[in-house]
């Protein structure tokens, strides 16, 4: 099996390295590639749709993400271009080309004013733009590739 693993440079990224079963064929990738990794930058959605169509994995981690929540609000375009744009490129190139993927977002895609812990299928509300550039991404993924069962979202927090 052969697992394309987005920001393999970051700390869950080599984590799941270091957990990498015997058999899997894994193709780390990072923004700027070095010491075995393939240089991915999810900011270019065609070289996301590119990685897919050259490499055609099985499955797809997308572990990459910008993750700084404050700096966002005045990058807008670059994080909605990496948590937004990137996820529906894979799916895009997953749905013509085949494959799985998994998609890692946050519990940020809500306003946090529950009190209790949030379902799966609850109405995203983000109150910010990481919030919101996660859950474009989140839908991109369950518009494109729910009907397959291609892909899944896996959200995390704190």
């Amino acid at each position: 099996m052969k697992v394309l693993l987005t920001g393999a440079a970051g700390q869950l990224g080599q984590a799941l390295i270091g957990a990498t079963p015997e058999g899997i064929e894994l193709l780390p990738s990072s923004r700027s590639g070095g010491d075995g990794l393939l240089a991915l930058d999810l900011a270019d959605a065609m070289a996301c749709s590119k990685a897919v169509e050259e490499h055609r994995p099985d499955w797809v981690l997308n572990a990459g993400a910008y993750t700084a929540v404050d700096k966002a609000e005045a990058e807008p375009e670059l994080a909605h271009a990496v948590n937004g744009a990137a996820p529906r490129a894979f799916a895009d190139a997953i749905e013509e080309h085949g494959g799985r993927l998994l998609q890692l977002s946050t519990d940020f895609v809500f306003n946090g004013q529950q009190g209790s812990p949030y379902r799966v299928d609850q109405t995203r509300d983000p109150l910010g733009v990481y919030g919101a550039s996660k859950a474009s991404g989140e839908e991109a993924v369950e518009k494109l590739l729910s009907r397959t069962r291609q892909g899944v979202v896996l959200r995390t927090s704190w």
